[in-house]
């Protein structure tokens, strides 16, 4: 046994300390040359400089030469430059060499470093290796050899920082602190030599001890390092049994630690470090250990995590570090992570999933309005709203309705009153977060008590839509005193619930209803606000509004179905009337500073006039369907109306274009004339009677020709003369230069008619 101790000290010393005592030394001889060197090339410049520019030495005043004597020769002021001064250097052998420089004291000084402990590493490994086959060192020496080794490079890195080698320093003292944590694992789970809570205590002792250094020699890879190692302590340790409390409170001390550390050296990389190591801790965790029955105490750990990383996000506000800003880019995802873990854990668990809900709101709402955060706003009420919607459909019975109204009511409320405190408090043009809000809060409030009252209370859905919108009539009288405009548009939601309220027998058509008056409510806004969004917002709702009205409109007749008082003529004549209200709009608000009013007019004008022709033709189709099977002659007739209500509609609005002067209704008329001709000429005349294609015809015939006579009876009504916006009175030429202006017979001052 004593041999072979001899023997692995002789072998330690000569492979270890030896080569790390002569490296050292000789690093330090060579950084006293490379001094030296660079003291006497400095030391040269100054000669040479001093050289070149020395003054030339004021000449004594010369005598005169005597008569006849040779003159004096001139002594020349010029300095004789050395060869190797005066001749230029080279540019290109200068850069080369500079770089050929930089290239070899690379290699020098950290390829040869890095291969040299890589190579170090691997002969000890393989003497270990050697030792252990031939049983030449128990289990406790070889843990106490990794111990010392561990020691010895942390010493070298400690005097290598002294002498000012960093990199060596950094190198070295990696390599102790790895061995060390190396050493412990062995110990615990290779030979048992320790139970677990020694060897979680000493792996804790090491990453203490590896900050500590850290923080004195401002080594950021060394703390990295310690980071690293004390988030992987628990997995270094490996225990079998469920230690939720205590992995996620160490997890908890080592993102202070780590805060503590990164803020008192400007450190961001580690809180990037920390912020992910914990997310593989707890899901490492979750999948080994997890059960629904730890909901409560996972969901506050997580609560606690997700307070600690904002707080680090808010200490790092300030600092100037280049990797900071994507430092806080990551750190900014942690409230989206913690509300998808917290949904993850929580939705099998109604209640403490609803309170969580209302929690995240009032929360959320309480920084946003300190902070004044417009968006997040909006955001926050998205991730709150379509869990709970979808929570609504899948609640189990009767019993969770009170408590969902209550979820309902109160994240609804928070935000109504977030709404009002920003605006007591930014006097200024309501924001455009608070313009989709305000609508998508009360909207969303209905639709959230419509998903839970339907399915056990359908008769109670339009005192549902009443009592919404009455309270956001009492909201628009509450914001009236604080900001008008703000009040609008909790005015548009109040009527918008009140039409849903009387329409709701109507089943399905409700819906539609809803989308076109919030349509024409935000075009109304618009106009006032002089916002192009909100207008263009309001136009795609009204356009889904008409394409839910054509796919009513086009399926199966019922079976019990009255012409003109029923769901599809209720809608489609709502639908438009709200066209009509938009054209309107357009021609009555501010007729001079809306940009493209004309053609916005013209849309609505030809659109309603497009869907009274559709309404006409499905109520004309639906009420000789229902009668194929007790008249034969229900298609026939039915045919023969449709082209003779074509043809009138269309003789009808070109009497009205020309009269108004107005060319989209007249452009509209011609289409609908061009559709009716094709109609009879393919299909009245292939299908069609004999007598029913004679009136079909000559009713479309004199319907032309009506439509004609009107064209050349007015034809001074057509081409400039087209009225496309207000009349407005014309001002008078201005009068000649120099004449004089008569006063009116009646003394009034106005100019006399001709």
């Amino acid at each position: 046994m004593i041999p072979a101790l001899i023997t692995v000290a002789v072998i330690l010393v000569l492979t270890v300390v030896l080569p790390v005592l002569s490296f050292r030394r000789a690093s330090a001889a060579q950084d006293r040359v490379e001094r030296l060197e660079r003291r006497l090339a400095v030391l040269e410049d100054l000669a040479r400089h001093g050289r070149s520019t020395r003054p030339t030495a004021a000449r004594e005043p010369s005598t005169p030469a005597a008569p006849g004597a040779p003159p004096a020769p001139v002594e020349s002021t010029e300095t004789t430059l050395a060869p190797d001064v005066a001749r230029p250097a080279q540019p290109g052998w200068t850069q080369t060499s500079t770089s050929l420089a930089r290239l070899e004291a690379r290699i020098g000084s950290r390829w040869i470093l890095y291969v040299g402990v890589t190579i170090l590493v691997i002969g000890v490994g393989l003497f270990i290796q050697l030792a252990f086959v031939n049983q030449w060192i128990t289990e406790p020496l070889r843990v106490v050899i990794g111990l010392v080794i561990g020691a010895l490079l942390i010493v070298s890195g400690r005097r290598f920082s002294t002498a000012g080698h960093p990199l060596f320093e950094q190198t070295l003292m990696g390599g102790g602190f790895a061995t060390w944590y190396l050493a412990v694992y062995a110990a615990l789970n290779l030979y048992g030599l320790v139970n677990p809570a020694l060897g979680f205590s000493l792996l804790v002792l090491v990453t203490v001890l590896a900050a500590r250094q850290a923080d004195q020699l401002r080594s950021q890879p060394l703390a990295m390092m310690a980071v690293v190692g004390g988030f992987g302590t628990p997995f270094l340790v490996g225990t079998d049994t469920n230690e939720q409390f205590l992995l996620f409170g160490y997890a908890a001390l080592l993102i202070g630690a780590t805060v503590y550390i990164a803020r008192r050296r400007d450190w961001p990389a580690l809180n990037l470090a920390s912020f992910l190591l914990t997310g593989l801790t707890v899901m490492a965790w979750g999948v080994r250990f997890y059960r629904p029955s730890a909901y409560l105490p996972t969901e506050l750990f997580f609560t606690l995590y997700c307070a600690l990383f904002l707080w680090v996000l808010y200490n790092m506000r300030g600092s100037t570090h280049p990797v900071a800003r994507w430092v806080r880019l990551a750190l900014w995802t942690t409230p989206a992570w913690y509300h998808v873990a917290s949904l993850e854990i929580l939705w099998d668990h109604w209640l403490p999933l609803l309170v969580y809900l209302i929690a995240v709101t009032g929360v959320g709402l309480a920084i946003s309005v300190h902070w004044t955060a417009m968006w997040p706003r909006v955001l926050l009420w998205a991730v709150v709203a379509a869990p709970l919607l979808e929570w609504a459909d899948r609640q189990p019975d009767r019993s969770w309705q009170a408590p969902a109204v209550m979820t309902w009511l109160a994240v609804a409320g928070l935000h109504a009153a977030a709404q009002i405190a920003v605006l007591r408090r930014v006097r200024a043009r309501l924001h455009a977060a608070d313009i989709l809000l305000i609508p998508a809060n009360g909207l969303g409030l209905y639709f959230g008590l419509q998903a839970v009252v339907e399915p056990h209370s359908y008769e109670l859905i339009w005192l549902v839509a009443a009592t919404v919108a009455l309270a956001h009539g009492a909201l628009t009288g509450f914001v009236r005193r604080i900001e008008p405009r703000a009040a609008m548009h909790f005015l548009v939601v109040a009527v918008t619930l009140s039409v849903v309220a009387v329409a709701v027998p109507l089943d399905g058509a409700w819906v539609t209803l809803l989308w076109a008056t919030e349509a024409a409510g935000l075009i109304w806004l618009g106009l006032l606000e002089r916002r192009a969004w909100m207008r263009f917002g309001g136009a795609l709702l009204l356009g889904v509004s008409v394409l839910r009205l054509l796919a009513l409109q086009l399926a199966p007749v019922p079976a019990i179905y009255t012409v003109f008082l029923n769901q599809r003529a209720t809608l489609g004549l709502f639908i438009v009337g709200i066209l009509f209200l938009v054209a309107w709009l357009h021609a009555r608000i501010d007729p001079d500073g809306i940009r493209h009013r004309h053609r916005a007019i013209a849309v609505a004008i030809v659109g309603a006039n497009a869907l009274v022709l559709v309404t006409l033709s499905a109520e004309i189709s639906a009420f000789w369907e229902i009668r194929e099977d007790t008249m034969g002659s229900a298609e026939l007739v039915r045919q023969t109306m449709l082209s003779a209500t074509w043809g009138a509609y269309a003789a009808g609005l070109t009497a009205v274009g020309i009269k108004q002067r107005y060319a989209p209704v007249r452009y509209l008329a011609l289409v609908v004339f061009a559709i009716t001709v094709l109609k009879v000429l393919t299909v009245d005349f292939s299908q069609l009677d004999s007598i029913y294609r004679i009136v079909s015809s000559v009713a479309l015939g004199l319907l032309l020709i009506a439509a004609s006579y009107l064209y050349q009876r007015y034809a001074e009504r057509l081409g400039d003369a087209e009225r496309h916006e207000p009349a407005t009175e014309r001002p008078l030429d201005p009068a000649p230069e120099g004449a004089v202006s008569r006063p009116a017979a009646d003394g009034s001052g106005r100019a006399p008619r001709a």
